[in-house]
């Protein structure tokens, strides 16, 4: 679950970012902001799943920041020390409500509430990827439908992921290499490197080396792991 976190107070992120990685390791911080401006410009760009939001911020508040972003697929806890902005908070949708100082285990609640959501609308995903052979990339206007078989490869590139389709197109996602390997596992993809999936439909060739490298129909070449090599000729035949 990725998330980001925008708080006007650095003593307050770096308390929840504690809290995240002790108690809630299934959210993966990507990352964090002061000025709730800055977070509103990078939403096109990145893909995260739920916010942790402060109310009370200078400028932009909380609950003005989620009016301006009108997200469609990622959730808000609400951070705030004021019990009296709930009411406020859930007029525009917001997951759940937090009080400052963060409780440990209203913490874990809220998150293990939100992974059980999340895993039941990655359930409907799957069975729209299982009928009309589509994955979707989530965006902040809402979801993009990619077709498997547009897919030549994907890289990691930091804490993102590049998918290189047909026609020279790359949509950047935050979503993990680790998860498309997962997402993708039926779907005669192979992992060549730690950083590298190939669509073996595109394979074209093998070029034999320590590890050796691939060639797909777009006349890309791509490194293989020696790690990998192995997985790389079961799944060819060799």
């Amino acid at each position: 679950m990725n998330a980001i976190i925008i708080d006007d107070e650095v003593s307050c992120i770096e308390s929840l970012l504690a809290k995240i990685e002790l108690f809630t390791p299934s959210v993966k911080v990507i990352k964090t902001y002061l000025v709730p401006q800055e977070a509103l410009r990078d939403l096109d760009r990145i893909d995260v799943d739920v916010i942790f939001l402060d109310v009370e911020m200078p400028n932009m508040n909380g609950i003005t920041f989620a009016q301006k972003a009108n997200l469609t697929t990622t959730e808000i806890i609400y951070t705030t020390a004021y019990q009296k902005y709930a009411i406020d908070a859930f007029r525009v949708c917001a997951f759940d409500f937090l009080l400052k100082p963060i409780d440990r285990k209203e913490l874990v609640s809220s998150i293990e509430k939100l992974n059980q959501k999340l895993q039941e609308k990655n359930l409907k995903h799957s069975r729209l990827q299982a009928k009309y052979n589509k994955i979707t990339v989530h965006t902040p206007k809402g979801m993009l439908f990619v077709p498997i078989h547009d897919i030549l490869w994907i890289e990691s590139d930091n804490s993102y992921s590049k998918l290189h389709l047909l026609e020279n197109q790359i949509i950047t996602t935050s979503r993990s290499i680790g998860d498309f390997e997962e997402m993708l596992l039926a779907y005669d993809f192979c992992r060549i490197h730690h950083s590298t999936i190939i669509n073996l439909q595109h394979l074209q060739e093998y070029v034999r080396g320590e590890g050796g490298s691939v060639v797909l129909t777009n006349g890309t070449e791509l490194d293989v792991s020696r790690r990998r090599k192995a997985d790389l000729m079961n799944l060819i035949g060799f």
